[in-house]
């Protein structure tokens, strides 16, 4: 198949954002791109010229280096590799017995990277034996066990989200999923291993963090469906099934609004008594918010939806300073976040 550029087909022209922070940038950002496209080339990834094209735009070097900015980058390297495999792995148009199936296996093969559950012809089971591996070499079992029970976590959003299809949930149900399948407790862990330093179990678990954790997650999540909003709408075309949570734009800005202004008087409040280890996890916490908008607005996966229309959406976003809307939402399955 032939590429081509195009006028945009669709333009999406988003409210303006609330982040009270800037972009901050992994100086080594073309080393981790180089050598996470290299990786996926030799897995047999790129190939085939709109695929290698579909695994360029992902820019996933681009997603954890604003995410992990001051990381080493020998130990996000894997981090980035897993995040050019997963972004294939969730364009592969399985049924959902397949699809829940392999990612099943992917679980038990990061436990255990000898369990030998992944088909030996799977195009993924090389390449996810292979970071499980190195996952195992060079990270302490706190890590490895978080890893996996991230991976679970997100094993059943998705699970959640086939069942989901049939029907339109309500705002309080979709907001406790959504951080689920959309791979924020995977995404969270994996930077946690670019960290020579384990966050203390009682510090990850306690309340508060929990609670840091799951609004970075949320706002990621809220505002990947606004950044891919155009590629929804691109979708449609073929599939005119696909469902939503029935929020306006703006309503989802608001909401992702509020909760951007209750993580940072949060953080700000766990700060001070944080372990250094805490104190990195929360610095990434917080360039999570930014950066995932940053690499939404530019990344071709959103803007080339099928890797052959290159520039057929453009999505228009903007930084507000001021929040369109503060307090609690109201909304019983967050509304925990404001207490205490």
């Amino acid at each position: 198949m032939t590429t081509r550029t195009e006028s945009p087909t669709i333009t999406v022209q988003l409210p303006p954002m609330y982040f009270p922070t800037a972009l901050k940038v992994h100086p080594q950002i073309d080393l981790l791109e180089e050598r996470g496209l290299a990786w996926m080339a030799r897995h047999g990834f790129c190939s085939d010229p709109v695929q290698a094209t579909r695994v360029r735009d992902s820019r996933s070097a681009h997603f954890f280096g604003y995410l992990c900015p001051r990381a080493d980058a020998d130990r996000l390297q894997a981090a980035v590799d897993w995040g050019y495999l997963m972004f294939v792995f969730d364009d592969v148009d399985n049924d959902g017995f397949t699809a829940l199936d392999l990612a099943v296996r992917i679980v038990r093969t990061l436990e255990v990277p000898d369990a030998k559950v992944l088909p030996p012809d799977n195009p993924f089971t090389a390449p996810i034996v292979d970071l499980a591996t190195r996952v195992h070499r060079a990270c302490a079992p706190e890590h490895v066990r978080r890893l996996v029970d991230s991976h679970t976590k997100w094993l059943l959003g998705a699970a959640w989200e086939i069942a989901a299809a049939r029907y339109r949930p309500e705002i309080n149900d979709y907001l406790t999923a959504r951080v689920m399948y959309a791979g924020a407790e995977p995404t969270f862990t994996w930077f946690q291993l670019s960290e020579p330093t384990v966050v203390p179990e009682r510090e990850i678990s306690a309340p508060r963090v929990r609670a840091l954790t799951e609004m970075a997650g949320t706002v990621a999540a809220i505002d990947n469906d606004l950044y891919s909003h155009g590629k929804e709408l691109w979708g449609r075309q073929t599939q005119p099934d696909l469902v939503g949570v029935g929020l306006e734009l703006t309503d989802r800005v608001a909401l992702r609004d509020r909760i951007v202004v209750r993580f940072f008087e949060l953080r700000n409040e766990v700060l001070p008594t944080a372990s250094p280890a805490l104190a990195r996890y929360l610095h990434n916490l917080t360039c999570t918010l930014r950066g995932n908008f940053e690499w939404g607005l530019e990344t071709g996966r959103y803007s080339n939806p099928d890797g052959a229309h290159p520039g057929a959406i453009r999505t228009l976003g903007s930084v507000s300073p001021t929040p369109s809307a503060v307090g609690p939402p109201n909304i019983p399955s967050i509304e925990w976040w404001w207490q205490g």
